[in-house]
């Protein structure tokens, strides 16, 4: 080989290779430069706190969301096995007691939950007193006798429908 007369084909091709080698290089080392920026972004995030940190924060609060949803979950079972008994059902009859005087003052109310337990209210309206009754009701009847209104006031309770 003769220095004096110039590179040859090969040695050409070899610093060709080199030239593209040493750009390609460049290139990877940019991007790696800026991925390094972005992870370190991703991290440590703007306000300068670990990744790791902001995970464990999070994880905390996903576990006391998770105690607070199942609290809440007890109580709504607790709620929904207590609702058939709380008086959902109430029937109103309006009547009058004596025909030849007044107006529909006296009245029938009664109160029940979903089993037909609860009682029944009559409360009778003349010129000089008011007179109320009650009356338990087991099943939508009572070990006691029931007029006509109260039993409508029963009929109507147990028209409503049930939850």
């Amino acid at each position: 080989m003769d220095f004096e007369r110039g590179f040859s084909l090969v040695e050409f091709l070899l610093f060709l290779v080199l030239g593209v080698l040493l750009v390609w290089l460049a290139t990877i080392e940019y991007r790696l430069l800026r991925l390094t920026r972005t992870l370190r972004l991703l991290l440590t995030g703007r306000s300068g706190a670990d990744l790791e940190q902001v995970l464990r924060e999070y994880l905390e609060r996903m576990d006391r969301t998770d105690g607070a949803i199942r609290d809440f979950n007890e109580r709504v079972t607790g709620m929904e096995n207590k609702t058939p008994f709380n008086l959902s059902h109430v029937g109103v009859v309006r009547f009058n007691p004596f025909a030849d005087k007044g107006g529909d003052q006296s009245f029938a109310v009664a109160l029940m939950d979903d089993h037909g337990d609860g009682v029944v209210f009559t409360g009778l309206h003349s010129r000089t007193d008011v007179r109320v009754y009650a009356k338990p009701l087991v099943g939508g009847a009572s070990t006691y006798p029931l007029t006509n209104e109260e039993s409508e006031a029963i009929k109507r309770a147990n028209e409503h429908p049930k939850q």
